[in-house]
């Protein structure tokens, strides 16, 4: 067994009119900081021209098949069409000894009728659902606004049933009813706290045993992970991320975020451009009881993070911006 990385590139072509291409590329996970990463394209997702807000950001391992599952954006920055007009669920993006490569697509069912994801960059990862006793597995899903020349920064969580098509709802709990404007996507349920990566903990599972990433500085504040308590939405005080040598990480770019939860546990980051980060120092603040920031005699302190670069993955215009590939999960192949 040996760890990989995926991600999904834009539209291929950027060409509406022969549909949405959207590469799966496949590369190692290193176990220490080095050079550059060769990737594998295992696939393409081929959406239909029609599909809007094609991108599909949100990746997640589920714990109990080791299968992934991948989730679109809720909106195109810049663009004219209603927020959120489609929700795609995109199962089995991975290289299988099966054969099987996306091989269902499904639009979950919105409870209630008029619910819409706040926000323009997503993160997505799978965990039980705290709101049931029996805890079944859903795909939560992060969805985010950094930029407030677009509207409030903040961000929403969701969940998707695993069910087809499954259901769509909103994770909100915080002690005072859901507004109109929370549920159909126009004011998020964490203000001012913007984040579009997602990590679970499925290896010592727990209702905050969550961190979201939030590796953009456009945003008003710096690069961040936050707890996250899967029964309420509700994100942390934020952990402050850093360089190994103290400095504030300062990058500007969408992240991914994931743990590999077997054998040693690592927590990975990822930005779009293909660069490769282990996130150390977040150990206390993760075990911390509810969302509280741990104890000051942690590694790095009381509300810090350090990100250290293990490498470079050469995706194919990743670098010049081109293409943007900003989905992020690990397998254990």
């Amino acid at each position: 067994m040996a760890l990989y990385g995926y991600t999904i590139g834009e539209d291929r072509d950027g060409n509406a009119s022969n549909g949405k291409q959207l590469d799966v590329y496949r590369f190692s996970i290193p176990t220490a900081p080095g050079g550059s990463i060769t990737p594998t394209r295992v696939g393409t997702v081929n959406l239909p021209a029609t599909a809007t807000t094609a991108d599909l950001e949100g990746l997640g391992t589920n714990p109990i098949t080791g299968r992934i599952t991948a989730v679109n954006e809720a909106r195109v920055t810049g663009s004219t069409t209603p927020i959120d007009p489609t929700v795609l669920r995109v199962n089995n993006v991975d290289r299988n000894v099966d054969g099987t490569f996306a091989s269902t697509t499904a639009s979950p069912t919105r409870t209630p009728s008029d619910l819409r994801r706040f926000g323009f960059e997503l993160g997505a990862d799978f965990g039980r659902d705290y709101s049931v006793a029996s805890q079944p597995i859903v795909l939560y899903n992060i969805s985010g606004n950094p930029n407030p020349a677009n509207g409030p920064v903040g961000s929403s969580l969701y969940k998707i049933t695993t069910a087809t098509p499954g259901t769509l709802s909103l994770v909100d709990s915080f002690g005072a009813p859901t507004t109109a404007a929370q549920r159909q996507g126009t004011q998020p349920t964490n203000s001012g706290k913007f984040a579009d990566g997602l990590a679970i903990d499925n290896l010592n599972p727990g209702r905050t045993r969550a961190l979201a990433s939030d590796f953009r500085t456009n945003d008003g504040d710096g690069n961040q992970l936050y707890k996250v308590d899967l029964l309420t939405g509700e994100l942390s005080a934020p952990i402050t991320v850093r360089t190994p040598s103290g400095q504030a990480l300062n990058l500007n770019l969408d992240s991914g975020l994931s743990f590999i939860n077997s054998g040693s546990q690592r927590l990975i980051g990822w930005v779009e451009t293909g660069a490769v980060y282990e996130i150390t120092g977040y150990q206390d603040e993760l075990a911390a009881s509810g969302l509280g920031l741990g104890s000051a005699t942690g590694t790095n302190g009381a509300g810090f993070a350090t990100a250290t670069l293990l490498g470079n993955v050469n995706l194919p215009n990743a670098v010049s911006g081109v293409v943007d590939y900003e989905g992020f999960t690990i397998v254990n192949e």
